[in-house]
């Protein structure tokens, strides 16, 4: 029996076209490129094909691009009723991904809060770090608050470590 390929949610996977806007000149080559017209935010795509799409946005516009992505993301995201502090977004965070995965496991999203204003977060799924970092970052600007986002020193998953850790303090 096969495993069930993993797909990702459209309407997560749109994050990177609310972030540049449909005309934009990069979004339509990237789009493009990966023999589509657009995303329709109602339908499952293949997860490879979907985190290619990411990895391309870093190669054609950078770092601080796909920071953005990510952000864009968290603003443009429904919260259920509850989710109402830093803590508690921060918290929701692999639940959230899960939301927007489905078919095989590629990975979760920790948190711990270590005290009212600090948070670690070890993620497993494989991504970009610059985009983790921005949907931290929107995380808590959807909150009034500017993080200081700390990289752990065991590795980074775009440099082929297992995982990422953020230091997160507000």
């Amino acid at each position: 029996m096969s495993a069930a390929k993993p797909e990702y949610y459209g309407a997560a996977l749109n994050s990177f076209v609310l972030a540049f806007g449909e005309a934009n000149s990069v979004v339509q080559k990237i789009l493009h490129d990966a023999g589509v017209s657009r995303i329709d935010p109602e339908r499952w795509y293949d997860y490879e094909w979907a985190s290619a799409i990411f990895y391309r946005i870093g190669e054609k516009v950078g770092r601080a691009a796909v920071i953005n992505v990510g952000r864009k993301m968290i603003e443009a995201a429904p919260f259920p009723p509850g989710i109402d502090s830093v803590q508690k977004v921060l918290m929701s965070l692999g639940a959230a991904f899960k939301l927007n995965i489905r078919g095989g496991d590629v990975g979760d999203i920790f948190c711990t809060l270590e005290d009212d204003y600090s948070a670690t977060i070890v993620r497993t799924q494989r991504g970009l770090c610059p985009f983790n970092i921005g949907i931290i970052e929107g995380c808590c600007a959807r909150y009034g608050v500017k993080p200081l986002i700390e990289h752990g020193a065991d590795g980074c998953q775009d440099e082929g470590a297992p995982t990422c850790t953020y230091h997160v303090s507000w």
